[in-house]
């Protein structure tokens, strides 16, 4: 290591002066053989060099310095460096704070240490060098901060960074805060970070994730979820699910009734010997080569633990504390406490972070409301709630408001019944040799000491984990910071969609491989979530088919569940969603992770399951062979890329390009019957699939409850605009065809953002909510502009029993006139191709995972987006109306292509579907997958030809009412040329 001041135009020997003043010409280097570090006497950081090229990493677009404070919640960043010897010397001028950072030598790092601070402030940044590295495996050059104890702040994760970083915190101490600086070529960052890491006493020990991660099998395997069926008796069926599956490991997830979460208790009915039952089944696992994983809810409690009934435990964690304000008998039906409870909410959910219960001595006590004003009381109690036992209290008693997320409370994080339910990990790992442990639910690390401070604890208890186990095993989490990369074994599990699969297995990607991407300025608990990526269109596709990712951890794409027919929310799972995931396996040597639904009683009841375990058995027989060689691999990484997997006359498996072009017709005479398919391959006969569809009751239905009528009182209010964006609903003169009164709905784009995520939303809220259980279509008359902006009319429910959900119906605007829309499935093929405002905590999970509460709509919103710049848009809206929606039967479906027809002698209903996929197969299945018949064609199939293809679909539908069928074209390519 070198430290070096430097003097620009200045003689030389001044240079050798280290004791005489600084100027203004002077730099700070700090330097290695790999990378050196300037920074001006003033704290601007000057430069960031690989000094194999000369290269300057440094971020230089805005001026950014050395090192900042917060000091009574204001940053303020240092006002003059200096460095003696190895002590680097910060001042933050008028403040009085000054603080001094310790530099040590290295051969391929350096190291800086916390070794004073002066004066009183929140946080020391003592690192901040924000770099112009995109910080992906592709670069040559890679940089990555490390901090080397607990309280040691670093945002961004290992091993690629773009951002050197490193704070920390008078709550958590700052003497001796510590963090490694690597500067080097992007070859030698593993087996750097492998060496920094040995040696980082504070750190405990694993080589079995992080940067030893990729050395391991365990993080490239495939796992089916047990919730509770894998018993002694029991596991030599799920040994042979996994071999029949190719899967080679389990992962146990707790609660329910296999086993508690806090005390970790097994249910003794089905494991009457307790853990000593699971480690003889652990060992039998073991003997089949199958790895089993430990899951649990990490620090959470269920409500029905020792820890919380029938004496609950005083380390039960707390959001805040009251003050009893007069005595409190055992039947006592208001609890009065001295301080405001105007800010205490009653709401809950499972990922709300709030509970209604109170802790008095040895009592808990639920309520259901409060007082806005004085006096201050809870009301509506249950007394002795989770069985414990009412009592009285004495006037001046503490009052405990719990802590609670997923409908669990948690210990307080500096307890010991915190740091024993760590160690209780460690002991079932160690006895029952559990080969891995995924911690669920520390995605909900903010309830224990605010949003803040989640990196801290949810470390804390990785740490206590880590310490206490006999050997080191994989790990997973729901969530991500950035000492946990290095027990992580594999990135990243997300939630199972139910909708739109391939474009979300494209984001999950692009999210696992560039996690930093959207990084906040300001730290969030839920900075590296799962679900929460919020790139669109072509981000996606950029990083979806990068080589590798920023963390440079095996990739991971469960978890997975296939799907049945369930409109308008949920779609089937077809044999290509499944290639599809295949696909992004092989190509990324990922594996994933199969939440149920592959016993044999569910695959011969849904044999659309047993297709799909039966192709991706294959897939993953052919991944872990390693068959198919790199070129091949990036082929299939390529977002939205199709191919099909197939075997040859030789026996050889290959790959040919496919391509799935959905269409949707709304009416036999409406103009969607008729549409155009581009063919980019070879000239051949026509495959497809046909899915009759839910057909929606006439607008007119004396059952249709009305959303939205012509009166300004409706109250539409602008609740979310992108920049320079604006929106104005408004009564409108003109009727609609039917002559109902419409609404003007109009926007305007300043053009300061891109077109994609030019959006604007009108909201209609509704309280008490809407029952549209037996209402779950709409229908609307719109007027459009012609302008091609996008028109989304979004179904809502509140955010703590939908999560977030998003029930979007899409409307292109490029049509004028008037045309009547029936909405019913909820949009998933387009949604990802505009940006959208983050409105709750999981924005990919909204768009295709959550599902809204029909039974409970409270708010309707209107959309614009995709704007064109500086010009109004305006549709005219007629009322909204909510109809119900009814199966329906066709009969003879009937394709014209290029001007031939085929007419397919079958009878169909909706939740059916027909593949034809050859001259001899055509196939009419059930809702459920079941082969219904298998149906012979009277006629030759047409050609689909190379270019524009015509197609128009036809069939004797329902009389009284719309036939809505979709209908995908299918076309292939040759055969991959493999080498």
């Amino acid at each position: 290591m070198i430290f070096k001041k430097c003097f620009s135009h200045v003689p030389l020997f001044c240079a050798l002066l280290c004791i005489i003043p600084l100027i203004s010409c002077q730099k700070i280097g700090i330097e290695n053989p790999n990378f050196r570090y300037e920074i001006s006497p003033k704290g601007k950081n000057l430069g960031f060099y690989d000094k194999s090229n000369g290269v300057n990493y440094l971020f230089s677009d805005t001026v950014s310095y050395c090192a900042y404070v917060v000091r009574d919640g204001k940053r303020e960043h240092v006002q003059s460096v200096s460095l003696n010897d190895d002590l680097l010397i910060l001042d933050f001028g008028n403040s009085g704070v000054t603080a001094k950072v310790q530099i040590e030598s290295a051969d391929d790092h350096i190291i800086l240490r916390v070794v004073e601070v002066s004066g009183n402030v929140e946080s020391l940044t003592f690192l901040n060098i924000p770099l112009k590295l995109e910080a992906m495996p592709e670069e040559s050059f890679a940089a990555c901060a490390l901090s080397l104890n607990l309280f040691t702040h670093v945002r961004q994760l290992p091993a690629l960074q773009n951002n050197l970083w490193a704070t920390c915190y008078q709550r958590f101490g700052m003497k001796n805060a510590e963090v490694a600086v690597l500067g080097l070529p992007q070859q030698e960052i593993l087996p750097t970070i492998r060496k920094v890491i040995k040696g980082a006493e504070d750190i405990p020990f694993s080589d079995r994730g992080g940067a030893w991660a990729r050395m391991g099998k365990e993080g490239y395997g495939s796992y089916l979820m047990n919730f509770g069926t894998l018993t002694e008796e029991t596991v030599d069926e799920w040994i042979e699910t996994c071999k029949s599956l190719g899967f080679t490991q389990i992962d146990n997830h707790g609660g329910g009734s296999f086993f508690e979460f806090g005390t970790f208790e097994l249910n003794k009915q089905k494991w009457p010997d307790g853990w000593d039952s699971f480690k003889r089944i652990n060992r039998r696992l073991h003997d089949a080569g199958i790895s089993s994983i430990f899951h649990t809810y990490a620090f959470f409690i269920d409500k029905n633990s020792i820890y919380v009934s029938p004496v609950p435990s005083k380390d039960l964690g707390y959001a805040g504390t009251f003050t009893l304000a007069q005595p409190l008998d055992e039947t006592a039906t208001e609890v009065v406490v001295k301080e405001s409870t105007a800010d205490v909410s009653t709401v809950t959910g499972f990922h709300t972070g709030n509970s209604v219960t109170l802790r008095i001595g040895d009592e808990l006590i639920t309520f259901t409301g409060v007082t806005q004003t004085a006096p201050y009381k809870f009301t509506g109690l249950e007394r002795g709630a989770n069985g414990t036992k009412p009592s009285a209290h004495d006037a001046d008693a503490t009052v405990f408001h719990l802590s609670e997320r997923f409908g669990r409370f948690v210990p307080g994080p500096e307890t010991e019944l915190f740091n024993k339910m760590a160690r209780r990990h460690a002991e079932i790992i160690n006895y029952c040799e559990f080969d891995g442990i995924y911690l669920d639910a520390i995605d909900g690390s903010s309830v224990l000491a605010g949003e803040e401070n989640f990196w801290y604890y949810g470390t804390k208890f990785i740490f206590e984990i880590a310490k206490h186990l006999e050997r080191p095993v994989g790990m997973e989490m729901s969530s991500m910071a950035h000492h946990w990369w290095h027990y992580r074994s594999r990135y990243q599990a997300w939630d199972r969609p139910v909708r739109g699969y391939k474009r979300f297995l494209d984001i999950h990607l692009a999210s696992i491989k560039n996690p930093g991407y959207f990084l906040p300025e300001q730290i969030k608990s839920n900075e590296w979530e799962h679900g929460l990526w919020r790139g669109h269109g072509a981000l996606i596709d950029k990083y979806a088919s990068a080589e590798a990712s920023q963390t440079m951890l095996p990739l991971h794409l469960g978890w997975w569940g296939n799907q049945s027919w369930s409109p308008p929310q949920i779609e089937p799972t077809f044999f290509d969603d499944i290639e599809y995931l295949g696909c992004k396996m092989i190509a990324n040597n990922a594996g994933f992770s199969q939440l149920g639904d592959v016993d044999e009683k569910t695959l011969e009841e849904i044999p659309l399951f047993k297709r799909s375990a039966e192709i991706l058995r294959q897939y993953e027989e052919l991944r872990h062979a390693n068959y198919f060689n790199d070129s091949v691999r990036a082929l299939l990484r390529q977002a939205g890329k199709e191919y099909t997997l197939f075997r040859d006359e030789a026996g050889k498996w290959n790959f040919k390009p496919a391509v799935y072009t959905k269409h949707k017709v709304v009416g036999l005479d409406h103009p969607s019957a008729g549409w155009v398919v581009n063919n980019s391959f070879g000239t051949q006969p026509l495959k497809l699939r046909i899915e009759p569809l839910l057909a929606v009751k006439p607008y007119d239905d004396p059952s249709a409850i009305l959303l939205t009528g012509s009166s300004s009182s409706d109250n539409f209010n602008q609740e979310a605009f992108a920049d320079g964006v604006s929106g104005i609903i408004k009564p409108s003169t003109e009727k609609t065809p039917d002559g109902e009164s419409s609404t003007q709905f109009s926007a305007t784009s300043a053009g300061a953002i891109y077109p994609e995520g030019s959006y604007v939303n009108m909201e209609k809220t509704f309280a008490p909510g809407l029952n549209l259980k037996n209402n779950q279509a709409l229908g609307v008359w719109v007027k459009g502009d012609g302008n091609g902006q996008l028109l989304n009319l979004s179904l809502r429910s509140p955010i703590h029993i939908s999560y977030g959900a998003h029930g979007d119906h899409f409307i292109k605007v490029d049509f004028d006139g008037w045309r009547y829309f029936e909405l019913v499935e909820i949009e998933s093929s387009e949604i990802s191709n505009y940006s959208w405002p983050d409105d709750s905590r999981f924005y990919v999970y909204d768009l295709y995972r959550h599902t809204i509460r029909f039974g409970n709509i409270d708010k309707l919103q209107l959309w614009y987006n995709n704007l064109p710049g500086k010009e109004e848009v305006s549709c005219l809206l007629g009322p909204v109306k909510a109809l119900p929606t009814v199966p329906i039967t066709i009969e003879n479906p009937e394709i014209t292509l290029n001007g031939e027809k085929l007419l397919i002698p079958v009878k169909m209903e909706s939740g059916m579907y027909l593949e034809l996929l050859s001259p001899t197969d055509c196939k009419l299945y059930g809702s459920k997958g079941e082969l219904l018949q298998e149906i012979t064609l009277e006629s030759e199939l047409p050609s689909l030809v190379p270019g524009e293809n015509r197609v128009s679909f036809s069939c004797t539908g329902p009389e009284d009412l719309n036939t809505r069928v979709q209908v995908t074209v299918i076309g292939h390519g040759k055969p991959l040329d493999i080498k």
